[in-house]
C-alpha cells in the first residue's frame, strides 16, 4: 500500500526550490550587467582593434640582449662565492670582460 503524499510538505519543498532558482537567476543577471559593462569600458579605451604591436628590435637591442643572456646563464652555473667578483667586473667594464671571467672560473 503506497504511503499518502503529504500535499503541502511538497508544495514547501517546490516552493524552496523556485526560490533558488529565482534568487540564481537574479545573481546571474547582475553577473552579465556587470560583465557587459566592463567590457563596453575597455572597448571604449582601446586604441584601434586588436593586440599592441611590439617595437621592432634593433641589431644593437638584440646583440645587447644576446650578452646579456650568455652573462645570466654564466652566472646561474657559478658558485655563490665567484658572484660578487664578476658582478663588479660587469658594472666597471661591462659584460665581455665580466663573461670571460666568469668562463675563467668556471674552469
Amino acid at each position: 500500500m503506497p504511503r499518502p503524499i503529504d500535499s503541502n510538505a511538497a508544495a514547501r519543498r517546490i516552493s524552496t526550490h523556485l526560490s533558488a532558482l529565482v534568487r540564481d537567476i537574479g545573481t546571474l543577471t547582475r553577473a552579465l550587467q556587470n560583465a557587459a559593462a566592463a567590457a563596453a569600458r575597455s572597448a571604449k579605451g582601446a586604441r584601434g582593434s586588436g593586440p599592441r604591436r611590439r617595437r621592432a628590435l634593433t641589431a644593437k637591442d638584440r646583440a645587447r640582449l644576446k650578452l646579456q643572456g650568455e652573462y645570466l646563464g654564466l652566472m646561474r652555473h657559478l658558485p655563490k662565492a665567484h658572484h660578487k667578483r664578476v658582478k663588479t667586473l660587469r658594472a666597471k667594464r661591462g659584460y665581455p670582460p665580466a663573461i670571460k671571467l666568469a668562463r675563467r672560473l668556471m674552469k
